[in-house]
């Protein structure tokens, strides 16, 4: 495991956090341990020595050495016990550490007035827990009887209460570990294979590669964010080869008619001056169709990348309507076709580029006209509460349900039978699309095969400030 990886990390800062909490709580459960068998100690030793001082009558009976040896093998402990001026009278199991005078004169006064005295006692770098009880008979103090507890048998027993704290200290610690391996791996394994995916994308161009992973949290919805990305990006990628493959094919016909109309003129393979000019209009005709769309192309790279600007003002939509079937009326009326204009008598106002929508009216008009043989096209014009429409009908051949959705990409043909024997450039109605959305408009297609096409624009009216 690299030590800059996102497993590393994340288990290493579990871990931290798993130990600051453990090595903490380990020193206060082994303070609480020390204390309570401290006071446990002494709470021992004081109820037997207060239970032995009852038992005592008479400080210089015989049976009392049998009593202070069994109360001294008990609390394994040295005892002795002392005459009201503090002299000893009898003691047992003596350490050698501790000194003679047992009992300073404060103390013995203490025992005196019935006080129980419990301390601390250090003599030759070894300390004790000196327990003293006097004894009390018919109301008055006899003596005392003392014990004295070493920390190192107290020790003992602490150090092995600390061993076993340690163990199962050590045993959480091996514990968390394993947990912090786990979890690091279980949070940590998404993120590197969402790296792996990542790297691939990035480094291979391999765009068909997914996370597989699925969670309702952070992570999951980075997957799918990822994947959401990698799907984007293929198909980034796929219109762009197709986008090249058409713009290709678009170039290279007319070329291709301008090359061997522009040979046939120059080596005068035409049989009059007629035949000659039809093949010169063929190549001005071609010209025109490669610079529309050049004339295209530069306009859907602009609406796409956002570098066109709208210089909106209020346009009368009815006069515009009316000044684009004035220039589409000799193009239907080549065909016999009956252009017609419905729009309120009052003038409807749009804040629009006039130009802009021009153009937007001019593709769909133009797409009627191109793809209508018989019957007629009509342009309406509607103003509502809150809406302007303009809707475009005519009765051409149709469009199938199944090719609507994809009817304002670029280059999408409904007939590829069909594809430049209309004209067009392919990429009209994806400008159109983009356009009306720079205008936060609307697009809506119903049509029925071979009965005809309805296309209503719709734009947000805002208010006429002439």
């Amino acid at each position: 495991m690299k030590l800059n990886s996102v497993v590393f990390k994340l288990g290493a800062t579990i871990l931290f956090l798993q130990l600051i909490i453990l090595i903490p709580l380990g020193y206060i459960i082994l303070q609480f341990i020390l204390n309570y068998s401290m006071n446990q100690t002494e709470q021992q030793l004081v109820q037997l020595s207060e239970k032995y001082a009852t038992q005592v009558e008479q400080i210089d009976a015989p049976d009392n050495l049998q009593l202070l040896e069994h109360l001294a093998e008990m609390t394994d402990t040295s005892a002795v016990i002392l005459d009201p001026t503090g002299e000893k009278i009898l003691q047992t199991n003596w350490h050698e550490d501790i000194s003679e005078e047992v009992l300073a004169n404060p103390e013995i006064q203490q025992l005196k007035d019935g006080e129980t005295i419990v301390q601390e006692y250090s003599m030759s770098s070894k300390t004790y827990l000196k327990v003293a009880q006097p004894i009390i008979h018919n109301g008055a103090s006899i003596g005392s009887v003392v014990l004295f507890s070493s920390f190192g048998l107290i020790s003992d027993s602490i150090h092995n209460i600390i061993v076993l704290v340690i163990l199962a200290s050590l045993g959480a610690v091996a514990l968390a570990i394993g947990f912090t391996f786990f979890i690091s791996k279980k949070l940590g394994g998404p993120l590197v294979a969402m790296e792996k995916v990542a790297k691939q994308i990035a480094e291979k161009k391999n765009f068909s590669l997914r996370v597989d992973y699925q969670a309702n949290d952070e992570i999951g919805s980075l997957a799918q964010a990822i994947n959401h990305l990698s799907e984007t990006l293929e198909r980034y990628q796929t219109n762009r080869n197709e986008f090249f493959s058409n713009i290709t094919h678009e170039l290279k016909t007319p070329l291709t008619y301008v090359k061997g109309y522009a040979n046939a003129v120059r080596h005068e393979m035409y049989q009059s001056k007629e035949e000659r000019d039809e093949f010169l209009e063929i190549i001005e005709n071609e010209s025109d169709h490669i610079s529309s769309l050049l004339d295209d192309l530069t306009d859907l790279s602009k609406v796409e990348e956002g570098k066109i600007d709208l210089n909106k003002e209020d346009i009368n939509v009815n006069k515009l309507a009316e000044e684009m079937l004035k220039r589409s009326q000799f193009r239907a009326s080549e065909k016999g076709l009956n252009l017609k204009l419905d729009a309120p008598k009052q003038p409807v106002y749009l804040y629009a580029d006039k130009s802009r929508l021009d153009q937007v009216l001019t593709n769909i008009v133009e797409n009627a006209v191109r793809y209508t043989e018989k019957g007629h096209i009509n342009l309406r014009v509607k103003e509502k509460a809150k809406h302007v429409q303009i809707i475009v009908q005519d009765t051409g051949i149709g469009i199938k349900q199944e090719d609507i959705p994809y009817l304002f990409e670029r280059f999408y043909r409904v007939d590829k039978s069909r594809s430049r024997a209309n004209g067009g450039t392919g990429l009209g109605l994806a400008i159109v699309k983009h356009l009306v959305g720079m205008h936060d408009g609307t697009i809506d297609v119903d049509s029925e095969l071979n009965k005809g096409t309805t296309i209503t624009l719709s734009f947000p009216k805002e208010k006429h400030t002439s």
